[in-house]
């Protein structure tokens, strides 16, 4: 399910509560050259949930580990791809 998909439904998931989305991303990758190629889409499953904020609430991911971000190298551009979405949709 696409957070799209999510936005759009009759009901939202209850604040604090962890959801399984599919998160549009950009990525960078190695090409058959040996060169780098930018701004490659891609979809990723990514844990998500819906928190109180100042201004109401916002999606925010998940960890799945304690020190996710030394391991995950793409855990905090994806945190800036779902603060993006929060910024453009939640207005």
């Amino acid at each position: 399910m696409t957070l799209d998909q999510v936005m759009a439904a009759s009901e939202l998931p209850r604040m604090y509560r962890v959801i399984e989305v599919e998160i549009d991303v950009v990525r960078n990758g190695i090409g058959s050259g040996g060169g780098v190629i930018y701004d490659i889409d891609k979809v990723v499953k990514r844990k998500i949930r819906r928190v109180r904020d100042a201004t109401g609430w916002r999606w925010q991911l998940v960890r799945q580990d304690k020190h996710q971000e030394v391991w995950d190298y793409f855990f905090e551009q994806d945190r800036e791809s779902l603060n993006e979405f929060n910024f453009w949709e939640l207005r």
